[in-house]
């Protein structure tokens, strides 16, 4: 009587099919990992804004001498007369790490999908930067339109 030493069709199959699934997970979680650290970038990078605002509000007595225009924060860094500029020299590279054209200039375009950190209001005594988290993470709940203000980050 011969052994049969050759695995069989359906055990091959069974064996891909693993394998596939096993890919997916893999790659899912991957894709989760990479949200997350996009949205803790996100957090960090607004967090820097703020504490560079509050500098230059301090010595200058307004948001306003901040001297930047309503529209994407990294072009900001373009302006040579910038007090932001001062504070955060690498400003001009501060963006979105996953969208680099769409600004976050309106809610429904921050709500919806990701964007670029927008300054949106910038008085004496006021500023309102939009950006987008993708999830939530840590203290901020899901995913969408976050603003942050003189009173820190909050859900738009």
């Amino acid at each position: 009587m011969r052994e049969n030493k050759a695995f069989s069709l359906v055990e091959i199959l069974i064996v891909i099919g693993l394998v596939g699934l096993i890919l997916t997970v893999v790659v899912f979680i991957l894709n989760i990992r990479q949200s997350e650290m996009r949205n803790t970038k996100r957090i960090s990078d607004m967090q820097g804004i703020r504490s560079a605002l509050e500098v230059i509000k301090n010595e200058n007595g307004s948001y306003e001498k901040a001297f930047c225009d309503l529209g994407i924060v990294s072009a900001c860094g373009t302006k040579s007369a910038s007090e932001l500029l001062k504070i955060i020299p690498e400003l001009s590279a501060l963006d979105d790490p996953a969208e680099k054209q769409t600004a976050c200039a309106a809610k429904d375009v921050c709500s919806t999908k990701n964007c670029n950190y927008a300054i949106t209001k910038l008085e004496p005594d006021d500023y309102e930067i939009l950006f987008h988290l993708e999830r939530g993470i840590n203290e901020f709940q899901g995913a969408g339109c976050y603003r942050l203000s003189p009173r820190g980050i909050e859900r738009y």
